[in-house]
């Protein structure tokens, strides 16, 4: 096996214009000897796009944990053909394998080495590739270094016996050894794979002509569409248990809409809402409004908040009031969405588009209500939705989005707007904003907005990265540099422990 050669660029990426080649349903692939966050990078946005294509988004975490994974053994194996080769050990002999495995772990792993320099400088390589098809895709994870029969017929072995596991305690018993590239984190992504109800056969692993391959098949079950309309009309009916928006609410709005209003009228509507006179009043004292003296009657805030701010203020109010009497116990998630709807208006203030901003704080604010819905259904639905699947072990948001039920928090939200008449760019805000490339021209900059407010959040949450943002959105904001993108994140931050004011608070 030649090991040395003509050093490969550390990364390709085939077609250059993915986002083009995913849309036009041709195949795309990465290449790569180590994985970097670049690689990292590419890898996401890909595959996001290609669910998106497909509807498969839930899919999206458990398909990165599998194909982290797998590209981390095939990484391994690399490095263990490297290894052997440079000990001067025959892989393929029974007393050299022995003798090399003994040693491989604490050389490679344990002691400080530069064996992942020596994989780069050497022919050796992974690549993903993304196989497109009419209704469902496969993806690739290959490795130029083919898999002992010894070492295939226990990694299969294991796959077999990860499908039949109730929960990841049962898999301890039988790991005792993970050098082999089928160790617990196989294991666990596999688990994982099965309780998203996809079958064993969708998933392989091979060995052909000189390679290792594992490949994926994503595709909906022939019965998934009946099955995606029952248990979205599940969903649905808690959705419909939902109240109606809050009569004083409206009632305040009328009046604000009607020009022949006067702001004495509509600031003794207002005080009949305790709730909202609070949260008005304490915006008007609050660091982003500067007065020489404290605002203490509505009156007054009113004419310093103005009227427009006003109305967002209401339906902000209103929405919590709702979801207060049914879904109390998330004001975390309330929180957050307080924080990124702050980090929208921000924003779009910065852009001098003050309008878009008082639209962008409500649109971002309101951009997770699906997930508090999807969060607190009811024992009787998810044991209906049980019933309908045949998948077990349903628990939070995180695992209905992820076993193809067909609706994730985002769609719920886009429900829930249309169930409370909220106009079209809210509508489209609510349901695109973590697939930004869908928005529709005429409300890009908006969706593009709350996208962007939300990364931040997630990034504060270390539950997202710089190098996985969506290209465009970045390049829209001219954010493309990460010192950029940072010293924007600081400011908002800084801003927010300022000026910080929860509605309804």
């Amino acid at each position: 096996m030649k090991l040395e050669g003509t050093q490969s660029p550390p990364l390709i990426l085939n077609p250059p214009d993915y986002k083009e080649s995913i849309i036009n349903g041709e195949d795309v692939y990465i290449q790569f000897s180590v994985f970097t966050p670049e690689v990292e990078s590419f890898l996401v946005r890909i595959l996001h796009r290609l669910l998106q294509k497909y509807d498969f988004l839930y899919y999206k975490e458990m398909l990165l944990t599998v194909i982290r994974e797998l590209i981390s053994n095939a990484i391994k194996a690399n490095v263990k053909r490297l290894y052997f080769k440079i000990k001067n050990l025959d892989i393929r002999d029974r007393l050299d394998y022995r003798d090399g495995m003994n040693t491989f772990k604490e050389d490679v792993y344990c002691n400080d080495n530069d064996y992942l320099d020596k994989l780069k400088s050497s022919n050796l390589f992974v690549k993903v590739l993304f196989k497109p098809k009419a209704d469902s895709f496969s993806l690739y994870i290959i490795n130029n270094t083919q898999i002992l029969k010894e070492e295939l017929i226990k990694v299969n072995a294991r796959i077999k016996k990860a499908f039949k596991y109730n929960d990841i305690a049962e898999a301890f018993h039988d790991v005792l050894d993970d050098s082999e590239g089928a160790g617990l984190g196989l294991i666990m992504a596999i688990m994982l794979f099965k309780n998203s109800g996809i079958s064993l056969d969708s998933f392989k692993i091979s060995a052909q002509k000189g390679r290792t391959i594992s490949s994926i098949n994503i595709s909906q079950r022939k019965n998934q569409l009946e099955v995606n309309a029952k248990v979205t009309d599940e969903i649905l009916k808690e959705v419909e248990k939902i109240p109606s928006f809050p009569e004083n609410v409206i009632l305040i709005q009328r009046l604000i809409h009607n020009p022949k209003s006067t702001i004495k009228e509509i600031s003794e509507s207002i005080k009949r809402d305790l709730g909202l006179t609070t949260s008005i009043l304490k915006l008007a004292n609050s660091a982003g409004y500067i007065t020489l003296n404290k605002i203490k009657s509505i009156e007054e805030a009113v004419k310093l908040i103005g009227i427009r701010s006003i109305n967002i203020l209401l339906i902000a109010t209103g929405v919590h009031k709702i979801m207060d009497s049914r879904y109390k116990k998330f004001e975390s998630i309330w929180k957050n969405s307080y924080k990124a709807a702050f980090y929208a208006q921000k924003i779009s203030i910065r852009r001098r588009k003050t309008k878009l901003g008082e639209f962008s704080f409500l649109a971002a604010f309101l951009s997770d209500i699906g997930k508090i819905v999807l969060l607190t259904i009811n024992p009787e639905v998810t044991q209906r939705i049980v019933e309908i699947t045949g998948i077990k072990n349903i628990e939070g948001s995180n695992i209905l989005e992820e076993i193809s039920l067909g609706i994730s928090h985002s769609t719920l939200g886009k429900f829930i707007c249309k169930k409370w008449k909220f106009n079209d760019p809210l509508i489209h805000a609510v349901e695109n904003h973590h697939s930004p490339h869908l928005a529709n021209e005429k409300y890009k900059e908006l969706i593009y907005t709350v996208y962007l407010v939300y990364i931040f959040t997630e990034i504060e949450e270390r539950k997202h990265k710089f190098e996985t943002i969506d290209e465009d959105v970045l390049d829209y904001f001219n954010l493309l540099d990460k010192d950029k993108f940072e010293t924007l994140h600081e400011y908002l931050i800084s801003e927010y422990e300022k000026h910080s004011m929860i509605p309804g608070s």
